[in-house]
């Protein structure tokens, strides 16, 4: 059966279309690289219908153990302004009850704890899932630069026996957290900041007349995000490996936790990763994306100002992640 000619030009038109905007997607990607930041989110968003996928691992030696974190990233353009992720996290940080040991008793400090001692095994468990919503609200384009600014919010569930005051909505707890990015590239660098809130949500357990609760300290977040293209120094094929480096700041402020069991107030005792807490770190990283699409990051984390309590230095990063395009 033949088809007719008009039908015939429109479906290629279609085509052709379809793949331009592929392309165009790619090319922005490879012109922008070295603001796909390894340990934040830029204002920039992906391209209508385009899926990314990203396998996210972190680790950190506790005493005797090897503490790691998994993290499955799905990332999904609505609109070209509107992205949602969805992230599924797994890891050995911690168990889903606390120790017994945790709360002691005695005549003169009634109820207390003094914390969990580090290198307990811990077994290798689904941990959480946050879903993210971004919205760009602001876009400025020139040639070979721009400055862009979005929102987001962040919702998290999970109910981990999470022992330090400090709250982490990918990984240790539930909770909503909400914040504000602001992008700024220009030729090779870019310079990114990310401020925002976490509150997160309290850890409860209840079996028959006993019940533990151990609220966690609200936060307030910011990262500060440097990167720089690095090779190729002039584009000639979407082929060319692309190499970007990157300097981090990451800083929290925390409140403290307060614990309550069976309905008593538990005095913290000379632990102070229960306490409230501030600290930043630095983070380098080195990334490389190959063929246009396939993106590796390797990071180190170490404390510059204070420390977080809910790992130690060094904290190790490898990432990996890919695009998937449809019509």
């Amino acid at each position: 059966m033949l088809h007719h000619p008009k039908r015939i030009m429109l479906l290629y038109f279609k085509r052709c279309v379809s793949a331009s905007v592929i392309l165009l997607f790619v090319k922005s990607n490879l012109a922008f690289s070295q603001e796909l930041f390894p340990h934040s989110e830029p204002a920039s968003n992906i391209a209508k219908g385009v899926l990314g996928i990203r396998i996210a691992n972190e680790g950190f030696n506790e005493i005797t153990q090897f503490r790691s974190q998994q993290n499955f990233r799905f990332m999904f353009g609505i609109t070209s302004k509107l992205m949602i992720t969805e992230s599924f996290l797994f890891s050995n940080h911690h168990g889903y009850y606390f120790p017994s040991d945790f709360i002691k008793q005695d005549a003169d400090n009634g109820y207390y704890t003094n914390g969990v001692a580090r290198g307990r095994e811990n077994l290798y468990q689904f941990e959480s899932m946050n879903l993210n919503i971004k919205y760009r609200f602001l876009s400025r384009d020139g040639e070979k630069q721009h400055f862009r600014m979005s929102g987001y919010l962040e919702l998290a569930g999970g109910n981990e026996a999470h022992y330090e005051a400090e709250p982490n909505l990918t990984g240790d707890n539930g909770g909503i957290g909400a914040g504000i990015t602001a992008t700024q590239l220009k030729n090779k660098f870019a310079v990114s900041l990310t401020v925002g809130g976490i509150i997160p949500h309290k850890y409860h357990y209840q079996l028959k007349d006993s019940t533990l609760d151990v609220k966690y300290g609200n936060a307030i977040t910011a990262i500060l995000s440097f990167g720089r293209l690095c090779l190729p120094a002039h584009y000639k094929s979407y082929n060319q490996t692309n190499i970007n480096i990157y300097a981090e700041f990451v800083g929290k402020i925390y409140g403290g936790a307060s614990v309550v069991d069976k309905g008593n107030n538990v005095a913290i005792i000379n632990f102070p990763a229960l306490g409230a807490g501030s600290y930043v770190e630095f983070r380098p990283s080195v990334q490389f994306i190959f063929h246009s699409n396939l993106r590796v990051d390797l990071s180190v984390g170490e404390p510059i100002i204070n420390q977080s309590y809910a790992h130690i230095a060094p904290m190790y990063y490898f990432t990996i992640q890919r695009y998937f395009y449809f019509k």
